[in-house]
């Protein structure tokens, strides 16, 4: 069993690498072997010194994410979910990111693979942007502009 002060250094030192969930420090605590009562005492004690604020590090997340790699809401929405997330805070982030952004983004994403990877086929592409987490109507939408400029072969 750890004590407490071991349990604190250890959550500082994992913040100090990036930004964590509360479920994420919950987790590395608990492999920890620590009991849930002195779990809650260092979350409660991160949340006061402001070095766990979930909505902060969703709004952070899909920023960063967007910036780095063109995905789709689905994909967000899991990354979010993954990292132990709220659902309510997950679609507050997410409700900036409308349909024209995620439209821009999957053609920035296709274009990419196009010329990066000679995907020359409609069939690739699909795939590969619904792996992305695009939805099936900005995907169908992508074809089709992608097919009136000849970049990608529909058939």
């Amino acid at each position: 069993m750890y004590d407490l002060k071991k349990a604190k250094n250890k959550c500082y030192r994992l913040l100090a690498l990036r930004p964590r969930t509360e479920h994420e420090i919950k987790q590395a605590l608990k492999r920890m072997s620590i009991n849930q009562q002195e779990i809650n005492t260092v979350i409660q004690e991160l949340k006061e010194q402001e070095l766990i604020d979930d909505e902060c590090f969703a709004v952070n997340w899909v920023s960063w994410r967007l910036s780095s790699k063109p995905v789709g809401k689905e994909f967000l929405r899991l990354e979010l979910k993954y990292k132990g997330i709220d659902r309510k805070i997950i679609e507050k982030c997410l409700s900036g990111y409308n349909n024209d952004m995620e439209l821009e983004m999957a053609i920035k994403a296709a274009r990419k693979k196009v010329l990066q990877y000679d995907c020359n086929t409609w069939r690739k592409l699909a795939g590969f942007l619904a792996r992305r987490g695009f939805s099936s109507d900005v995907i169908r939408k992508v074809g089709c502009m992608l097919a009136e400029g000849s970049e990608v072969d529909i058939s």
